[in-house]
Formats: C-alpha cells, structure tokens, sequence
C-alpha cells in the first residue's frame, strides 16, 4: 500500500491559488538540496546539522518539534512526502485559510513528534507526521472525493475513493506498528499525526468556526443521523398511510417512494426531492403521499426554498390537511398565501389563505409579511 498507490490529483476544485502549500515544499527541497550540497563539502558539518534540527527523546530541544519535519534522510524520503503534501495540502489550506493551514501543519508535525519522542527511543526526521496530519484532516473534510492515482502494480492511473485511499494507508500503518514491521519508519508518528489532523478538524466543524460543506464528515454524518431517523418515522407510519385493499405489491412500491421522499429530504437534494414527492403523488395520490408531521412540513420548508413553488403549495395544503390542528397551521397557511399571491397567480386563494393566518400569528416579522400580502392583493 505504502509504496504501490501514488496519489496525483484530487477532483475537488480549488476557490483560491494555492500558496503556504507551495511554500512548505519549497522550504523543504530547499533544505533537503541544502544538506546535500554541505555533505558534498563538509559531510561532518552536514552531519552536525542534521543531528541539531533531529527530534531526539534523549536530547529534546523545543525548537526540535518544528525544524524535524523540514529534514530528510533521502531523495525519496523528501519526494514520497511532498508528493502527498502537493496532492492534499491544496484543499485543506483552501478550508482552513492561509494562516490557519500554516499553523494547523507545523503542529500537526509538532503532535506527531511528541507522541514520537514519548513513546519511541529512536530519532525522527521528516515531513511524514504534518503530512500525515494534513491527510487526516482531508478525509474528514473531503471523504467522498477522488483520488487520482497511480497504480505501480498494474501499470495504470485510477480514480479511487478518498476515504478508501486514506483508509488503506491508515490500515497499514496500524498493521505495520503493530506487527513490529515498520523497520526505520515512524508509523507511530504518522497514526498521531491522521488523529490529530482528523480530531481538530472535527472539532473546528463541530463549533462552526470551520463553515461546514454538504459533503464533509462531520455533515455527513449528521445527515445519516437524520436520514434513520426519517425512516423510523416512514416505518412506523407507511402502512397505516397505504389505501385500504392495496395488494402486496403495491404496498412495497408506496414505501419504497416514501422512503425516496425521506431519503432526499435528508440529503438536502430539493431538486431530486421535488421529483420523487411528485412520483409519490403520481402514483399513490394526496391521501398516501402525507408524510410525518415533521418530515411533510421540512419538506414543503424546502421545496419552497429551493423554488419548487407548486410542488411545496402542494406539499403545505397536504400538511393542513393532515394536521389541522398543529401549532404550526397559521405559518403554514401564510407560506401558502404567499405563494399562491406571488408565484402561482391565484389572488383569490392567497387572500384567504393569508386572513385565515392572520389572527394565529405571533411573531411581529410574520404579522409583517401577512399585511403585506393583504396590501399587494388589494
């Protein structure tokens, strides 16, 4: 795994140029060809250098955390780990910023040697840790993306998932640290820097100072929560819904619509959720297509947002007429009125539907919008 899969590229588009990635693999041939050129010239000098910027658990030096990751022991030492750093240090310094990526890496690199240095008797030199960090906060932030990725054993390039890629490497790690394989490689080193780097960036999503995207971990995660938690609900109320004498069947086709309808509800698709609640409606009619309580008013919520106006009038009068006596029916009956005043052109409905909503609305933004609505229709 370690030396047979080499990552390219990623397919997740950048919004800004890519520069504290740049400049770390720069700083790091740069010392690389530096220590080359003095070991040319003075190979006890070059020596004594390396030995200084070392992390050493019998002689530790503070400094020694940071300056460890910019040394290396070969050519493909350095290449191996600014090859991974080119491929995935884009997108997490594009999340995290320019400055917050530069602080995120060099401890990164700075958890991965103390955990090195408190566990381990050897030295360490190399980026292997702060990459290992930027790796791990990858797979959190981009789990379903693809690597683009040379395969060496079959002589060929392929897309492979993300999570499956760091995954594996992840695996071998713990196999080779735990079976006693991993020879003069610091794979202690690089499983604290995959948990640091993964810790922080759950974390930072976690309090929202990282703005959470559809597709990172931590939403993902959230979403699968709630999809189960829709089809709990779908399962326990789709055959009480179904139409008396429906065949068997047929009752299979109506919960597995429903349960399309909950699944892009979840996900947050309103376009593909629009299309399968107008199936639903096709096929079974209104009386089958009324959901839960909270998941029929979450997805006419939606649906109006996304602009699906004539499916979420739909979907809110089949609310109403579901749950007629919920606490919600007067926001209800105002999202209906105006609809039907500014999108679907039916003044005469949306007047009523907007006085009906009136005298039940306690919130002075919403009596607002009412009185609004009334003034437009005249």
């Amino acid at each position: 795994m370690a030396c047979v899969l080499i990552p390219l590229s990623t397919n997740r588009p950048l919004r800004r140029p890519t520069i504290v990635t740049i400049a770390l693999i720069v700083a790091n041939i740069a010392v690389y060809g530096t220590g080359r050129v003095l070991a040319e010239a003075d190979p006890d000098a070059a020596k004594s250098l390396t030995e200084l910027m070392a992390l050493k658990p019998y002689a530790f030096r503070w400094w020694g955390l940071i300056s460890y990751a910019f040394v290396h022991a070969g050519l493909w030492h350095v290449l191996g780990n600014m090859i991974f750093l080119w491929v995935f240090g884009p997108n997490v310094e594009d999340r995290f910023g320019r400055i917050g990526f530069l602080v995120f890496y060099l401890l990164g690199g700075a958890a991965a040697g103390g955990f090195h240095v408190a566990f381990e008797h050897a030295w360490v030199i190399g980026a292997s840790g702060a990459v290992a960090a930027v790796t791990g906060a990858y797979l959190v932030l981009f789990p379903r993306t693809t690597i683009r990725t040379l395969f060496i054993v079959f002589i060929g390039v392929f897309d492979i998932p993300a999570w499956w890629f760091i995954g594996g490497r992840i695996a071998w790690d713990l196999f080779a640290t735990g079976s006693g394989l991993s020879g003069n490689v610091a794979t202690g080193a690089h499983l604290a820097g995959y948990t640091f780097g993964a810790a922080v960036s759950l974390i930072l999503l976690w309090t929202k100072l990282l703005p959470r995207e559809m597709y990172d971990l931590f939403s993902i995660s959230r979403q699968a929560a709630r999809r189960r938690q829709f089809k709990e609900v779908q399962f326990q109320q789709q055959r009480p819904a179904a139409k008396p004498g429906l065949d068997e069947a047929k009752a299979e086709e109506l919960a597995r619509l429903r349960a399309d309808v909950l699944d892009r509800l979840a996900s947050g698709d309103a376009p593909a959720l629009a299309a399968a609640y107008r199936r639903l409606l096709d096929a079974f009619g209104e009386e089958s297509s009324i959901l839960s309580r909270k998941a029929q008013y979450d997805a006419a919520n939606m649906l109006l947002r996304s602009g699906e106006h004539q499916t979420a009038a739909t979907a809110y009068r089949l609310f109403l007429k579901g749950y007629p006596n919920d606490s919600e029916v007067p926001q209800v009956r105002l999202m209906m009125g105006l609809i039907n005043a500014r999108y679907l052109n039916d003044p005469v409905q949306a007047k009523r539907d907007v006085t009906d909503a009136l005298p039940g609305l306690k919130s002075e933004p919403e009596q607002e919008l009412a009185k609004e609505l009334l003034s437009e229709l005249g």
